[in-house]
This record gives C-alpha cells, sequence and structure tokens, in this order.
C-alpha cells in the first residue's frame, strides 16, 4: 500500500525566521548538516520539510533543494521584507516551476497588522507574473499554537502531482551509510515506483552500477514498497556508501542520458544583466547534482543563448529534469540565476 506523502523545500533569507518555524512544525528531526531533513505526519499524510542555508553563499544549493521539492515554503519576515536575498529565491522557485506551497510572512507579533497587510500587497504584486502566482500568502507568530497548527495543516493539504508515480525511476540520493554490511541510501524519489527487489542503475558515471533493492524504510518504517513524492531510505548490496554521494541518483536502466559534453539552449531570465561569452564557467544544476561547465560557440537569439559546453563531471537527466545555470562567481548582491537549460 502506497503512502500519502510530500517534500517541501523551507526557503528564506537570514532573520527570516525560516528555521524557527520548522522548529515548530516538524514532528522528529533527520539528518543535518548544509541542509536538515524534519519530518512530520498529518491526517495520514508523511510531509518532509527540508530547511536550506540561510545566507547568500549558496544558490546552488538552495535551487537543488527547490529542485527536488514538491512545493516550496517562504518565509519573508516584516524585518527583511523583499530583500534581494528573497528576490533570488523567488526567481529560483519561479525558473524551477514551483506553482504549490506557502508564503509565511513569519515575526508577524512583531508587526503592526496594517504593516502585515502592506507587506501581503508587495509579495502579491511581485509574484503576480510568475509561476507562483496563486500561492496563498499567511502571517504566523510561532509562539501562537493555533497559528502553527494552521500551517502544518496547509501544508499536509498541499495536492502532489500525482502524474510523477507513472514515470521512470528516479531517486535522488542525498545520503548514505553502512548497516548490518548493506549500503543505505537516503534520498526523494522524484518519478515512478519501486518496491523490495526492484532493479535499477546507480549514475551518473563513473558511479555507474546495477543494483538491486533489498528493503524500503519510509519515515523509519518498513515498508514494501514507495512511489514518487516519499522520501525513503533504501537498502542495497554490492555497493560502498562512499560510492553514493549526494547527487548519484538511482534510476531505471535506459531512461535517462548520462554525459559531460554537449550543447545546450539557455532561456535567460531577463532580469539577468551580463553577457555570456565563450569561455565562461558557470554551475549547471539538475536535482542534487551540480557541476561546472564552460561554455564555447555562444550564440544569442533574443532572451535564448545556445552554446557547446563540457562538464568537470557527468550528469544524468531525462526530458523531465529542470536544469538551471546559475553564474556562482558574481557578486552575492547581484542576480546570479541566469536562467534554465534545455540539452539539445
Amino acid at each position: 500500500m502506497f503512502m500519502d506523502s510530500i517534500v517541501v523545500g523551507v526557503i528564506g533569507p537570514y532573520k527570516s525566521g525560516k528555521t524557527s518555524l520548522v522548529n515548530k512544525l516538524q514532528q522528529r528531526k533527520g539528518i543535518e548538516e548544509d541542509v536538515s531533513f524534519y519530518f512530520f505526519k498529518y491526517a495520514g499524510k508523511n510531509v518532509t520539510l527540508v530547511d536550506t542555508p540561510g545566507d547568500m553563499d549558496a544558490p546552488s544549493t538552495v535551487a537543488s533543494v527547490i529542485s527536488i521539492s514538491d512545493a516550496c515554503v517562504l518565509c519573508i519576515s516584516p524585518e527583511t521584507k523583499i530583500n534581494f536575498q528573497v528576490g533570488e529565491q523567488l526567481i529560483l522557485m519561479d525558473n524551477l516551476g514551483i506553482k504549490k506551497g506557502l508564503i509565511c510572512i513569519t515575526k508577524s507579533d512583531l508587526s503592526t497588522p496594517e504593516d502585515i497587510e502592506q507587506l501581503k500587497g508587495s509579495i502579491r504584486k511581485v509574484i503576480s507574473a510568475t509561476s507562483l502566482k496563486d500561492i496563498e500568502i499567511v502571517d504566523v507568530n510561532i509562539n501562537d499554537d493555533q497559528k502553527i497548527a494552521d500551517v502544518r495543516a496547509k501544508i499536509a493539504a498541499i495536492e502532489y502531482d500525482k502524474s510523477k508515480i507513472n514515470g521512470p525511476i528516479k531517486l535522488a540520493i542525498d545520503h548514505a551509510f553502512e548497516s548490518k554490511g548493506m549500503s543505505i541510501a537516503v534520498g526523494t524519489m522524484m518519478s515512478g515506483k519501486i518496491s523490495v527487489h526492484s532493479e535499477g542503475i546507480i549514475v551518473p558515471t563513473p558511479f555507474t552500477k546495477e543494483v538491486s533493492i533489498n528493503s524500503i524504510q519510509i519515515n523509519q518504517e518498513d515498508v514494501q514498497s514507495a512511489e514518487a513524492g516519499d522520501r525513503v531510505g533504501v537498502a542495497i548490496k554490492g555497493v560502498w556508501p562512499w560510492d553514493l554521494p549526494r547527487g548519484v541518483e538511482i534510476r531505471e536502466k535506459g531512461k535517462y542520458r548520462d554525459i559531460n559534453s554537449g550543447r545546450f539552449r539557455i532561456n535567460v531570465n531577463p532580469l539577468y544583466k551580463f553577457d555570456l561569452k565563450d569561455g565562461m564557467k558557470f554551475d549547471m544544476v539538475c536535482n542534487w547534482q551540480t557541476s561546472t561547465v564552460k561554455i564555447s560557440n555562444v550564440k544569442k537569439d533574443g532572451s535564448t543563448v545556445e552554446a557547446d559546453f563540457t562538464s568537470e563531471k557527468n550528469f544524468a537527466f531525462d526530458d523531465k529534469d529542470r536544469i538551471l545555470i546559475i553564474n556562482k562567481d558574481l557578486p552575492i548582491r547581484v542576480l546570479r540565476v541566469v536562467g534554465t537549460a534545455q540539452v539539445l
């Protein structure tokens, strides 16, 4: 029996109060590194919250979290308002096609109702022409138990895109460890279904290896199967945990491309103000995979740019993946989101 689950990225600028909100919403904390995983169950639904770094030094990490999320909660406080970091995060969400979630005005107890309504109006104006235009905006006081309960219920009520379940197997791994002689790969089911004894292939090169799934856990409970939307731990034999770094994926054989060079078309963000030139290097983000790419033979046509690229390492993708290009070398208060890319 499949369980109803959803993965929700929680983002927001420094001093937005996002981590304080997550701590109030969660029932159990999982792995904590540069990103932290939290869990709660509401009305029979498993919800994974992924808390992102609050500083501005990690746009590629924030992009990866948004990429593997089904929905996002964006935290904005009356203190930060719509600052530059909020703007960049809104662009990341829009470029990565986020349509569901919440925008939470945090620390509402430290502001007046009039200021909160003014901030809501400013937010609606900013998101009106983006994929986020229909996302609900709510004010939150973490000391108000009813407000927290309402936010938890709203997150759990977000509908999952069930069409992803019919896609090929794609499990994006973010952690791995050894247990009882087997490697446990922990990650997010991005599409498809798996069951005990399902077969797949670890990608990209040089990690390629065919594997069989020995057992599955969801929210620390043994299950016989899992589907898109679940955060899972799967036990697999014949591969070491250090061969399962963040970014590798378990995919369905023959349902992906695995490359380190080619030509792509970039749909350049209209707010990105710099030319793309031969020899430039960028971060290319696809799910948890991040690689530095160098471009050449650049040709511009309006708002799109075609270029050859070579990548420092292989990456795996299919036609449903969103690939984001980020200029990590720009100063933190200059828009670094170049746009989305399609490999030709």
